[in-house]
């Protein structure tokens, strides 16, 4: 799937802005590409930076949707992956030196290399209408707060970089996790406000509503219950815009079109051009993961007759195992070549007001629970819940709505306090509690004596 999106990056980014490596910690691009004023010349060179930034982002979906699943209690590895990596995930044997987890740092933090020369270019630019760079800079602050929230959420406190000048960046020590959320909020509160409400064509490009999609997520965060409620109820107040789509009908006649390319529940997607989506390694006789199916596990989570079940788990007779059947499409010709891969959908936003009202103390709090409920076939609960049983059926839709999806049940636990509880029961020979956070990349330490390791880890 990486190989679509490299010749996307090598067309639009002659200069290499995106070829640089990042065996270094935050190494971003040298000087001398980005001191040019070409690539910031007008809007139309300065959007191919914005699709190129896609790209790169693009490259991280299956390790950050998917291989984070292996922490959690929703994925384990398949049993044809030849990926060792994949087992240490699980087992929580994970090695800073090589660990299947340095790649999410570098991946990141080229991520935001990327946006911070883009913020700066197009702030410096004399070419460039306002219009566009109001897209450029609008995209950019999104994309880097997008890249904090995983940076934050699996390593900790992270060196917080703003700035593309690599002589000043590279030796930053940690930064406190609080000040790195401050610093998401205040980009995606300035990317709502740069990003036009509509899209250009398709759903895969940031606008107003996906920005305030974030947000209402990160205020879940930093228990910002007022603000994660307003902006969850904006984005589900776009009704014109945002529907819930549909699952497949009990007598075949409907399939499930939730992750169709722009789905109306869709707010942001990314694009494909094979429309494989990650259907492309999550099913079919080799693919690499298989869903937890003991007594803990997500098959188990499901009611009976919750629609969602066999919407997005499917059993595999050559492996004799359950694999993710939220994405079809496997880039073959006897699969619809009509899949983009979900990275914010209006569903969550639900789930993100029910846990907002619920904190609030209001009562229409478990009505946006029974919304998804409903759409799964499932009765409604009832109102009368105490605000310990609310939140744990919130919890509870938020796991089987959105599982596979972007590590949020791995940070849904630890956000919550719950890792401990419920990792220790899913995987009582192996849970360690230190394995809440990733190990930070030996390397990394070796280039900058200012950064320290997790606890738990020997570099």
């Amino acid at each position: 799937m990486k190989t679509n999106f490299t010749k996307i990056i090598s067309i639009l980014l002659p200069l290499g802005l995106l070829m640089t490596s990042c065996n270094k910690l935050l190494e971003v691009t040298p000087k001398y590409i980005y001191t040019t004023e070409q690539i910031y010349a007008n809007d139309q060179l300065a959007d191919s930076v914005v699709l190129a930034l896609y790209g790169k982002f693009a490259n991280m979906q299956t390790n950050l949707s998917l291989t984070t699943g292996f922490s959690s209690d929703e994925i384990k590895p398949g049993i044809n992956s030849f990926n060792p990596g994949y087992t240490f995930m699980y087992s929580y044997n994970l090695n800073p030196f090589s660990g299947p987890t340095n790649d999410f740092w570098s991946e990141c933090y080229t991520v935001v290399g990327i946006t911070n020369t883009m913020i700066e270019g197009a702030g410096q630019s004399t070419g460039m209408s306002q219009t566009g760079k109001d897209e450029v800079l609008g995209q950019a602050k999104f994309m880097r707060a997008l890249n904090y929230y995983f940076l934050v959420n699996l390593y900790g406190d992270v060196p917080l970089v703003l700035s593309s000048n690599y002589q000043e960046e590279r030796l930053k020590p940690r930064t406190g996790v609080s000040t790195i959320y401050a610093q998401i909020i205040k980009d995606l509160e300035d990317a709502s406000l740069l990003l036009a409400d509509d899209y250009r064509d398709q759903r895969v490009r940031a606008n107003k509503w996906a920005a305030l999609a974030l947000l209402s997520r990160v205020y879940l965060f930093t228990k910002d219950w007022s603000k994660a409620e307003a902006a969850a109820s904006q984005v589900i107040g776009e009704n014109k815009r945002y529907t819930l789509g549909k699952l497949d009908g009990p007598d075949g006649t409907e399939a499930m079109d939730i992750f169709v390319k722009n789905n109306p529940e869709q707010i942001l997607q990314l694009w494909n051009s094979l429309g494989a989506s990650i259907g492309a390694v999550s099913m079919g006789e080799y693919a690499s993961f298989a869903v937890t199916e003991d007594a803990q596990g997500l098959l188990q989570a499901f009611e009976p007759n919750d629609k969602r079940k066999n919407n997005y788990i499917k059993f595999e007779e050559t492996t004799a195992s359950y694999q993710i059947n939220k994405y079809r499409s496997t880039g073959e010709d006897t699969t619809p070549n009509n899949e983009y891969t979900s990275v914010l959908r209006l569903s969550e936003q639900y789930l993100n007001r029910a846990e907002a009202r619920l904190e609030l103390g209001l009562p229409t709090a478990i009505d946006d629970v029974n919304i998804l409920r409903k759409r799964a076939g499932l009765t409604n609960l009832s109102s009368g819940l105490s605000k310990a049983q609310a939140l744990t059926a919130i919890v509870q839709e938020r796991r089987v709505e959105l599982c596979f999806e972007w590590a949020d049940r791995w940070f849904t636990l630890k956000r919550l306090g719950l890792a401990d509880a419920v990792m220790s029961k899913a995987k009582p020979n192996t849970w360690r509690s230190f394995a809440q956070l990733y190990p930070v990349p030996t390397t990394e330490i070796q280039n900058n004596r200012k950064l320290t390791q997790n606890p738990g880890y020997t570099n």
